[in-house]
């Protein structure tokens, strides 16, 4: 019996012991250390963090400035509006978000703690709001602050937000009986722009590689990578301290502020009718881009400008592609001029 003594002893098994008696930790508050003050609602209170962007002030390559008085770039994006949506429509009626979650994944456990948003203001310059959970027993203070904040918006704009923050917000509200109209908003899934767009050129459209290949911007060291968010949040749980979640506030709000920055650019492409494109192979995405849409006379121009800049190095399956369209057009002599060009290559479709 001694000996099953000894070996209880070596697990650290202490007879006799009080086993209520836990090391107490104090939690940090959470604004001291992350900024930003409590707001309460009726269910709780949660976290909220607010910052403007100053005005000349850049993400990248691209100045965070932009104003508009109508959905026109929504409209050759193809994203429909309701005649009372576009009434009044200007850059205030557009936010772009982006959440942080317990888990990379839609599990039924999985709920989001970090909600951000980026928006314009009305001198276009960039705004940007964040919602915390400190606590998952306050989670419906969370979601309603989240709705209360989206609801003045008439359009929301996300990076593959369609199939995990929408899906995950939804589901969160449901569970808690909290559904409301906030999401049920016409949405601008900018993953379904970048991907045509420079998938040509783009190993992957991941928006950390738009925002280094496109938007020219390197990260700064207070950056965590996306995969260690929800092991930084349980830490955050289980530790009581807040400090490094400061990296996933940071990594939440340069999403956002990157997703306002791509808007602008793609407003330059086919509002401003951008000239200096870096790249030939974007042109020809361009021009497939609205030849998809029924742009006939846009695709025309964007296949004229890549047959411009590359001359005799054009793709064979661009000309092959742009012949066709002529073909359709029934411009006969440009089609068998770009089929001979495309045959000359080797290139047999």
């Amino acid at each position: 019996m001694n000996n099953l003594f000894e070996q209880l002893k070596s697990l650290g098994v202490e007879l006799g012991k009080d086993k209520t008696a836990y090391k107490s930790k104090t939690a940090a508050d959470p604004a001291l250390i992350l900024g930003g003050t409590w707001q309460e609602n009726p269910y709780g209170k949660t976290l909220h963090i607010h910052k403007e962007y100053a005005p000349g002030a850049t993400c990248g390559n691209i100045m965070l400035q932009y104003q508009c008085d109508t959905p026109l770039l929504l409209d050759l994006l193809h994203l429909p509006l309701s005649p009372q949506q576009k009434e009044g429509f200007n850059q205030r009626s557009l936010c772009f978000f982006d959440t942080e979650t317990s888990s990379l994944n839609l599990g039924s456990g999985a709920f989001a703690f970090l909600c951000g948003f980026s928006y314009f203001n009305e001198a276009g310059g960039v705004c940007v709001d964040q919602f915390f959970m400190p606590h998952p027993s306050e989670e419906q203070a969370f979601i309603h602050a989240v709705q209360s904040f989206l609801l003045p918006f008439k359009v929301l704009s996300s990076y593959n937000g369609k199939a995990f923050d929408v899906p995950m917000l939804r589901n969160r509200s449901l569970l808690h009986s909290m559904e409301d109209e906030s999401l049920e908003k016409p949405h601008l899934d900018l993953l379904f722009v970048a991907r045509p767009l420079w998938k040509r050129r783009l190993a992957s459209c991941r928006l950390a590689d738009v925002e280094q290949h496109i938007l020219s911007l390197e990260r700064e060291e207070e950056e965590v990578p996306g995969y260690l968010v929800p092991l930084l949040y349980q830490d955050y749980l289980r530790e009581g301290d807040p400090a490094p979640l400061k990296g996933v506030l940071y990594h939440n709000e340069q999403d956002v502020v990157s997703l306002a920055a791509l808007y602008i650019l793609l407003s330059d492409i086919f509002v401003g009718g951008k000239k200096d494109l870096d790249q030939p192979q974007d042109l020809a995405s361009l021009a497939y881009f609205h030849q998809k849409f029924g742009n006939v006379e846009d695709a025309t121009r964007y296949f004229d400008a890549y047959m411009e800049q590359n001359g005799q190095d054009a793709d064979p399956q661009v000309l092959y592609d742009y012949a066709w369209l002529h073909r359709r057009r029934e411009n006969w002599a440009e089609a068998l001029k770009l089929w001979s060009q495309a045959a000359e290559m080797d290139h047999l479709a």
